[in-house]
């Protein structure tokens, strides 16, 4: 047998790393399947009484005001819940909120109706009374802050509910693959020279941000179940997650996710296969049908994401227009007729459209990736599951380091785009300080959100983009706004002052009211049983 033909029939079948995915996938769904027939007698929580449509309705604000990605708003939902029950301090209530919130988030359209045996929701109960323990017992610790007793309490428990809700066992088999195939293919000693002790538990962080977007409720979970930690063993929990404070911003982890986040493209293709076909296991062991469909499914994310970008671009665009319509109202006519007696309409009617007009005119500039990149992401995923040896190819380059002129010749750009701008408008659109602030702002939110849109797009390019005369000219401006967005994103996300007052005016009493009318309901239920 010649060495091209056993080379063939070595490339037909899958290496350790696809044979171990095959493997996880197979175990997770017969779990599933399993677990699926074994409850499909259980008794399900049948929800019934007004306020599903108010609720559904006042979910979509509170979502469109916080502007999470989509796979988290139902964390952030059950989160909410638990942030409203602790801070009550109703133990009562607390031990039996399963199916007050079962019925929240069925109301909510989270769940259909007559999903959630009720064997759940007890341990959705039982769970909540041991993170409020927990919870009781961290706010009383001086050493402990507030900031860290809810990071360590309820936003916990909405993860672990939410995975009781959701299985997710085909993708931890994914994930696990994730990691394994990084693990094999980044040099550590190139990387760092003296690879720290944690950086396996580094990589799981960056593998979750970068190929899953997980948040850090989801990956502290992940690390306290990986090393067998509850909140009922409060000094090794709170010892443990002081640990996994500093290793999710330590900066092995920020490296080693720059790394994947820009490697990820081929991964990020095949979790979607791992969501989207059931019969993805089936596929695995024949290699030509497998890229076939992996080749399809590429193509199906080059349009799903086309669509979640025009989405994308909507979505802010009526989010700038509405904030920037209530800033215009409590800020920019007050200053006006403050300092002018009377309303500057022309700065007014800019701050109100350049921002949107602007995002459209990003969308122009976002270009899905063509035939070629498509190419590359097939080879990648046919080598990554099916060549015997995989390539070191993860490597910090050399050629990426600059020296200071760069970082000088930047902050001059930075000072020179915001300075002839803030001219340009200063002098012929008569604006003031005031003006040309909330004109920065939601321009620089404007960048960021564009940002965020085009990295959609730039997560599935396996091939390196060169850019061209438009896209230069886009980055060489719009840059130091993104910088300013993102900034000023992070403040916002910390505190969220709309989000705040649709909590504190809206959700609370409405969520308080619904209670109350299901509970009048139920007696008079109860009364109309008796007669």
């Amino acid at each position: 047998m010649t060495d091209e033909i056993q080379h063939h029939l070595l490339m037909n079948q899958l290496n350790s790393n696809g044979s171990q995915l095959l493997g996880d996938l197979t175990a997770s769904r017969l779990q599933k399947q399993s677990r699926k027939q074994a409850r499909v007698n259980d008794q399900k929580v049948h929800v019934v009484g007004a306020g599903g449509t108010l609720t559904a309705a006042y979910e979509q604000l509170r979502n469109a005001a916080e502007y999470a990605e989509e796979h988290v708003l139902l964390q952030r939902a059950i989160r909410r819940f638990y942030r409203r029950l602790f801070v009550l301090h109703d133990k009562k209530r607390i031990g039996a909120s399963g199916e007050e919130l079962i019925i929240e988030l069925t109301h909510a359209g989270y769940l259909p109706n007559d999903s959630v045996p009720e064997d759940d929701v007890a341990a959705i109960s039982d769970a909540a009374v041991r993170y409020y323990n927990a919870y009781q017992a961290l706010r009383k610790n001086k050493a402990i802050t507030y900031e860290q007793s809810d990071k360590w309490t309820y936003e916990l428990l909405a993860v672990e509910v939410e995975w009781r809700l959701n299985d997710n066992s085909q993708l931890q088999a994914f994930t696990q693959f994730a990691h394994s195939y990084f693990s094999s293919t980044i040099d550590y000693e190139q990387v760092f020279g003296t690879p720290p002790q944690t950086v396996d538990i580094s990589l799981y962080v960056a593998v979750h941000r970068a190929l899953l977007k997980s948040d850090d409720a989801v990956l502290r979970l992940g690390l306290l179940a990986r090393f067998g930690q509850s909140p009922d063993k409060l000094e090794s929990y709170i010892d443990v997650n002081r640990q996994i404070d500093v290793i999710l911003v330590s900066q092995a982890t920020e490296k080693l996710f720059r790394m994947v986040d820009k490697r990820g493209a081929p991964l990020r293709v095949l979790r979607h296969m791992v969501d989207d076909s059931p019969d993805l296991a089936a596929l695995l062991p024949n290699r030509e049908q497998m890229l076939l469909a992996y080749e399809k499914q590429v193509t199906s994310d080059y349009q799903s994401v086309n669509r979640r970008v025009n989405n994308g671009i909507i979505k802010s665009v009526m989010f700038l227009i509405i904030t920037k319509f209530l800033i215009g109202i409590a800020i920019e006519i007050p200053y006006d007729y403050l300092m002018f007696d009377m309303i500057l309409w022309l700065p007014l009617i800019i701050n109100l459209l350049f921002p949107p007009v602007y995002m459209v005119l990003l969308r122009a500039t976002m270009m899905l990736p063509g035939n070629a990149n498509t190419a590359r992401l097939v080879k990648q995923i046919d080598t990554t599951l099916y060549a015997a040896e995989q390539p070191k190819q993860l490597v910090r380059r050399s050629g990426q380091e600059f020296g200071t002129g760069y970082n000088v010749a930047y902050g001059v750009l930075f000072v020179a785009v915001f300075g002839g701008v803030a001219a340009l408008l200063w002098q012929a659109f008569n604006f003031d300080i005031m003006h040309l602030l909330i004109f920065f702002v939601f321009l620089s939110a404007a960048s960021f959100l564009g940002f965020r849109l085009s990295r959609m797009i730039r997560e599935l390019e396996s091939v390196e983009t060169h850019q061209n005369g438009v896209t230069l000219v886009r980055d060489f401006l719009y840059m130091p706004f993104v910088v300013v967005g993102r900034f000023l994103s992070d403040k916002y996300a910390k505190v969220n002052v709309v989000a705040l007052a649709l909590d504190m005016l809206i959700e609370l009493p409405l969520k308080t009211i619904l209670r109350l009318i299901r509970q009048w309901a139920a007696f008079i239920s109860a009364k109309k049983d008796q007669l």
